[in-house]
């Protein structure tokens, strides 16, 4: 199976790219045979009218077929999916290129992938986070509000669509930023994500990303962040006591799934 996004369909087959298996040769070389687990490779796509596309190929592989995909999607197609989502939801992600499964006659997923376009200048947010602590006061108050509310009505619009990320912790939040612009977020690593009907399953989802977002901003930010945070999500100006029921929740949450790291 593979599933090539319309655009990007004259590349594929200049490339001569007409199934799954070409692609994974395609992209990973010689070294797909020996692939084992998730691997990802940066390459690039020549486009017909010329120039050339970055991209990131991530490949799952299982040297045994594994039934544990059996009648279902791969983890893939199922982040290919939300990445479709995003979109609908006005939530900035990677661009999607390609999706392919590798399936063996008993239906066993052997071998699955996902194509996406490298975002330019890209850099996870802990590295952004960590380069702010070097910038002038005034401009890290700036900035590092700009990617709290960003971050607090990206989060708002998905979970108000009933979408949830399923593992939304800052490495999963890419950040551009070319000074003065301002940053921009970008959400990436979802395969596990997607949306959910049942209005307990909706709740107890709601507060694992929270609380994923809260891991690492609970040692990082400051309190007047994490308060910004908590209001933009929620569009309120002042805390109700829904609102701080909530938080403490997600804390309590953050602190039984990471008691390591707790703080």
């Amino acid at each position: 199976m593979l599933l090539v996004e319309p655009e990007f369909e004259p590349a594929f087959r200049a490339a001569g790219i007409g199934g799954a298996a070409a692609a994974v040769a395609r992209f990973m070389g010689g070294s797909a045979a020996e692939a084992r687990g998730v691997v990802i490779r940066q390459g690039r796509l020549d486009l017909p009218q010329g120039g050339g596309l970055d991209v990131f190929f991530k490949l799952y592989a299982y040297p045994r077929p594994s039934w544990r995909f059996w009648g279902r999607p791969s983890k893939a197609l199922c982040e290919y999916r939300n990445y479709a989502a995003f979109a609908q939801l006005g939530i900035r992600s990677a661009r999607r290129v390609a999706c392919g499964e590798e399936r063996d006659g008993w239906g066993r997923l052997r071998r699955a992938f996902l194509i996406t376009q490298a975002i330019p200048q890209a850099m996870p947010l802990p590295e952004l986070w960590r380069r702010l602590k070097a910038a002038p006061a005034q401009q890290r108050k700036a900035v590092s509000e700009e990617i709290t509310i960003q971050l607090a009505e990206m989060t708002r619009q998905a979970h108000a669509a009933g979408f949830f990320h399923h593992d939304l912790v800052w490495r999963n939040v890419l950040a551009t930023w070319a000074p003065p612009e301002p940053p921009r977020l970008w959400w990436i690593d979802c395969p596990r994500g997607g949306f959910a009907r049942r209005s307990l399953l909706r709740e107890h989802r709601r507060i694992k990303d929270l609380a994923s977002l809260d891991k690492l901003a609970s040692r990082e930010c400051r309190a007047a962040e994490r308060l910004l945070f908590l209001k933009r999500y929620l569009d309120l100006d002042r805390l109700t006591p829904a609102a701080k029921k909530l938080a403490r929740k997600t804390a309590a949450y953050r602190r039984r799934r990471w008691p390591d790291e707790w703080r």
